[in-house]
């Protein structure tokens, strides 16, 4: 599809470039696709109201479009009377704008074969999948059909898995909208801590981050939202995090938390119920937090993209 979108785009400029030298009036504006299609209509039907029919325009429409042609290429194409007829430039651009139309039309049939193909299916990213499952059965209720490829991560990969376009949602935990992206608020969670249900700590209403100076935690990777927010958490208060080491899955971390390495932080549902861990909420939280659907900009012309927002939307998990 690349190589006919650059052969139609190099061809309409070779042309302007190689009618140029046969201009006898000031050239005006650019050479269309439009002026090009009308232009080859009333060629091909030597006439200016059966070319409106074919095109399905109205007939002076069809004579705007070709005055706008033989403006911006600076010479008459064709003579009105007494019949349709190409001028010497008319011929040369008619070979032309034919070959550039057969090559649009192909490009457009590669774009509805692609469409047949891939249309039915999306593509999603989650860092919160106890948020984003819920979502994805609620869209495939609605279109059954869909297929659907998903991908875990962290939000930094996530991030650029969208830009990348290698996905075409993410579910990811934010500190707010981001500016160039269409961000869609699916849930609000609190930062919480996580420990085994025989932990002392397990008692306490709410915690502060001195609470905890003396206890070992379990990490997320860098680029994990959850880490990023517990950072700055501790320094807020002023606290160092005294870190045993650091695992790259939620699930890697509760299981750390299970065998007694140590405490971690997660968003309050992450636990999934487990009657082995207990969750405490943090006293304060410097920093904001949402669950966001997040896609770019130009994505949401795509109906399944769109439904997919528009069906995150008001969601309370």
């Amino acid at each position: 599809m690349n190589t006919s979108a650059n052969l139609i785009s190099e061809d309409v400029k070779a042309m302007s470039e190689s009618l140029a030298d046969t201009s006898t009036v000031r050239r005006e504006g650019s050479i269309t696709l439009t002026s090009l299609r009308a232009f080859v209509a009333v060629i091909e039907e030597q006439s200016f109201s059966l070319a409106a029919t074919r095109l399905g325009v109205t007939q002076p429409g069809i004579s705007v479009q070709l005055a706008a042609l033989e403006r911006a290429c600076g010479f008459l194409v064709c003579h009105r009377k007494p019949q349709i007829a190409l001028t010497e430039g008319g011929r040369a651009l008619f070979v032309k704008a034919r070959l550039i139309i057969n090559q649009l039309a192909e490009l457009e049939a590669n774009v509805r074969e692609v469409e047949s193909t891939v249309g039915g299916r999306i593509r999603i990213g989650m860092s919160t999948p106890y948020v984003a499952m819920p979502l994805i059965s609620r869209f495939l209720a609605l279109y059954p059909d869909m297929l659907m490829d998903t991908r875990l991560g962290n939000t930094s990969s996530l991030l650029d898995d969208v830009n990348q376009m290698r996905i075409d949602v993410g579910v990811m935990s934010l500190a707010g909208p981001l500016p160039n992206l269409a961000c869609q608020l699916v849930s609000v969670p609190r930062l919480v801590l996580c420990v085994r249900a025989d932990d002392p700590l397990a008692a306490l209403p709410e915690l502060r981050s001195t609470d905890l100076a003396d206890r070992h935690f379990i990490l997320r990777e860098k680029g994990s939202l959850t880490r990023q927010v517990l950072e700055s958490v501790f320094a807020a208060e002023g606290v160092a995090i005294r870190s045993q080491f650091e695992l790259g899955s939620r699930e890697a971390v509760k299981e750390a938390v299970a065998a007694g390495l140590g405490v971690t932080a997660l968003f309050e549902g992450e636990e999934g119920g487990d009657s082995r861990f207990a969750t405490v909420p943090f006293a304060s939280l410097p920093t904001p937090l949402g669950v966001y659907a997040v896609a770019l900009q130009e994505s949401m012309a795509l109906p399944h993209v769109r439904a997919f927002m528009q069906g995150s939307e008001n969601t309370n998990t």
